[in-house]
């Protein structure tokens, strides 16, 4: 079985891209803390996620950098060759489901009052 659920912070703003006729894609990265703190303050794990469509569409929508998420999907695992002629692999998890758990539209009228 290959299922993993996630919390964190998304680190880069949200940008889609178009790989495709109506195909999208959103490539960001989740950072995830770590239980226990060290002397130089809390730690994280960076994890590279992947959503497409639907789910791409909506986090454009609803997230943006910093946002509080919870993702649910499968690990991923794929290589290729860089300009170096280096086979690069890669781990990334690829969303199936997004949790908002903050509302950027709640927290921008928040912000206005």
């Amino acid at each position: 079985m290959n299922q993993i659920g996630l919390v964190g912070r998304l680190v880069r703003e949200i940008e889609l891209k178009e790989v495709g006729e109506d195909k999208v894609v959103l490539n960001n990265t989740l950072a995830v803390a770590k239980r226990g703190k060290k002397e130089n303050g809390s730690q994280a794990d960076f994890i590279p996620i992947v959503a497409w469509g639907q789910v791409a569409k909506l986090m454009q929508l609803y997230c943006e950098k910093g946002h509080m998420v919870g993702l649910t999907g499968r690990i991923q695992s794929r290589s290729y060759v860089n300009k170096e002629e280096e086979t690069v692999f890669i781990v990334e998890m690829v969303v199936d489901e997004v949790h908002f758990l903050q509302n950027k539209k709640i927290e921008a009228a928040a912000v206005s009052k």
